[in-house]
């Protein structure tokens, strides 16, 4: 059977509590605080079952101004709204206010309550009746029935039973696959069994003895024990209310706002890309204002930056990015309310496109581009435009994730793409979309263009270095597929593990070219006991820097072999001193006997023989070298 969660929504002291308690005979109003001024303050939680078997989570929201916030943590994941309008005063603030966020959120199935009908005239009913419904017909909820009750005498509460029977039976079931998340809205400790967290369930199940972890504070934890509505449960699933005993996890470690899931399911973000919609009622909205978001049970602080305008209007729409002031872990297609910074009250809201954005070029045709491309329908679409964020592989789990999919259905959704060629298929199990792959190799030329103005001797640099200089942390498994990838790279080519331009040579001077010469008649001169390479290239005007990019330059042409720091050899020469030292000896010999035999000191006798130890010609033991 299918769970639902039905949220309370209305204007403060218009019944909602009083109603949940008549329809399941809970009181929600469980603090001495609620009790005393006769208001919710704090979320409340009922279970609900109907006459048919559907059960229900009751979570009844306060209405009072000071705790929309509250409120907010409360709607958030419901799946249906009993909206409550009092009959003895009708539309009230945060009716309207309530409205607006349900609006936001996309909750547009429900039913309005009219309330305490027991405590006005027929004439009066009548008028709240009709501006109630006028209330309503421009609302998300739309089209819904509009019923008369009392709390009290029970008047209407069996036709409102049947109504919310009929609307749970339209209401699609939440999906159970993939890993579990739940929205934290309350903590607490139980003495003898630690730290509890209460949520809903928004996707996936969550059972006793997993690992779990809690973001944002990234901490892990294992699910002791279940609870739902009371009831010990060895596992619960979307759309439930549940309470979870954590073993691993202390109470000042979470808080209303983080949330649970498989590790490493979420990830910390301080920047979202957003489709924003401002109310209607909201006033202009300008660049960089300063709001609170709302997302899940969880409150932050950000920026607003407008992508493509300076102020965005009321009743418009535009994208933009929030820049948040703390760690928020959303997915793509998330809902986010906006608040305004001070008076606090509601002005819009909006979809998230981009959990974890860069940031942009505002005015950016490309950016508004991309950002079509995630509000599209079409998963394949969003999967690539996601992937174009960045230059890095994506493994199929992340897939998965940005379109809150199980792998194996990502991998349907990628195969045509792989077809089309808009997406490629690396080694390691990566991928990367075509337009990233180009934009990459675009990077890597112009940053190798740049690289050879500074290091003129040099064909190219080490592949991994001009991949991490391109791309944002890359993993090894990322390095190692974008390496292979870069053999058919058309304008770039991997010689003797140097990333290069395609037919690229350096250019000599004649000056340069001239001095190479004397190197190389210096070292010729003397080629088994050469002077130091600082000796050979005396030149005031050659600073350090350049007379190591010349001994490099002479290394990776193979012309010469560094032995230490200030000492280099002939390559021809110590290949020659391999021949003679064969020739001269038996199948060991000593360093004396070697010095003899190639007519050097004992000092470059050393280097030499060391040189033969690190190609594994020979092995030393003790005083004697052994040929291998």
């Amino acid at each position: 059977m299918k769970h639902i969660i039905l949220g309370t929504a209305g204007h403060v002291d218009h019944g909602k509590t009083t109603l949940v308690k008549r329809l399941t005979g809970v009181d929600t109003d469980r603090l001495k605080e609620e009790k005393a001024r006769g208001i919710t303050i704090e979320l409340g939680f009922a279970p609900f079952t109907l006459p048919n078997g559907q059960h229900m989570g009751i979570v009844d929201v306060p209405g009072h101004e000071k705790f929309v916030k509250n409120m907010l943590s409360g709607s958030t994941g419901i799946d249906l709204v009993l909206f409550v309008i009092a009959a003895d005063e009708g539309v009230m603030p945060q009716t309207r206010e309530h409205m607006d966020i349900l609006r936001l959120l996309h909750v547009n199935t429900g039913v309005v309550a009219l309330t305490k009908i027991d405590m006005v005239d027929p004439e009066w009913l009548e008028l709240v009746r009709e501006d109630t419904a006028a209330f309503v017909a421009e609302s998300p909820l739309a089209g819904a029935k509009i019923l008369e009750v009392s709390a009290v005498t029970g008047e209407g509460i069996d036709a409102l039973i049947a109504e919310l029977e009929r609307l749970g039976e339209k209401i699609q079931a939440r999906s159970v696959q993939g890993g579990c998340r739940l929205a934290i809205d309350r903590v607490f400790t139980l003495s003898g069994f630690g730290t509890v967290v209460t949520g809903t369930m928004w996707r996936g199940t969550i059972r006793t003895g997993q690992t779990v972890e809690v973001f944002p504070a990234e901490l892990k934890a294992r699910v002791r024990s279940l609870q739902v509505h009371g009831e010990k449960r060895s596992e619960a699933s979307a759309g439930e209310r549940v309470a979870v005993n954590l073993v691993g996890l202390e109470k000042s470690q979470v808080e209303r706002g983080s949330w649970l899931s498989e590790p490493d399911a979420l990830h910390n973000t301080f920047r979202l890309d957003v489709r924003l919609e401002l109310l209607p009622s909201a006033p202009e909205l300008e660049q960089r204002t300063r709001v609170h978001v709302h997302h899940g049970t969880e409150e932050v602080l950000a920026r607003v930056n407008l992508l493509d305008r300076d102020t965005l209007l009321p009743g418009e729409t535009c994208f933009a990015q929030l820049e948040l002031e703390s760690p928020l872990c959303p997915l793509a297609g998330d809902r986010v309310v906006l608040r305004f910074y001070s008076p606090v009250f509601t002005i819009g809201g909006g979809v998230v496109l981009d959990p974890d954005a860069r940031k942009h070029k505002r005015f950016s045709e490309s950016v508004t581009e991309r950002l079509d491309a995630l509000m599209s329908n079409d998963p394949g679409q969003v999967l690539l435009a996601s992937m174009d964020q960045d230059n890095s592989p994506w493994p199929v789990a992340r897939g998965a994730a940005c379109l809150d999919v199980d792998e194996s259905e990502v991998r349907k959704i990628m195969d045509p793409l792989l077809e089309s060629g808009e997406l490629l298929s690396l080694s390691e199990g990566l991928y990367i979309s075509r337009s990233s792959w180009e934009r990459l190799c675009v990077s890597l030329r112009a940053w190798l263009e740049d690289y050879c103005s500074r290091f003129p001797l040099r064909q190219g640099a080490p592949a991994a270095d001009a991949l991490n200089a391109v791309c944002r942390s890359l993993t090894t498994s990322a390095l190692r597929a974008l390496t292979l990838q870069l053999e058919s790279a058309p304008e770039l080519e991997l010689r003797d593990g140097l990333l290069c331009i395609r037919g690229y040579r350096p250019t000599l001077d004649p000056k340069l070219a001239g001095r190479m010469d004397a190197v190389r008649k210096a070292l010729n001169a003397s080629p088994l006991s050469p002077p130091a390479w600082s000796e050979i290239t005396p030149w005031p005007d050659m600073s350090a820097k350049d007379r190591s990019e010349l001994l490099l330059w002479f290394v990776r042409q193979g012309e010469v072999i560094k032995a230490a720091d200030d000492v280099v050899f002939p390559a021809a020469a110590l290949r020659a001193a391999e021949q003679t030292l064969r020739a001269a000896t038996g199948e060991s010999f000593t360093l004396a006997e070697a010095r003899d035999a190639l007519n050097t000191s004992r000092k470059y006798t050393l280097y030499i023989l060391d040189w033969l130890c690190g190609e594994g010609k020979i092995l030393r033991n003790g005083d004697l070298r052994i040929w291998k």
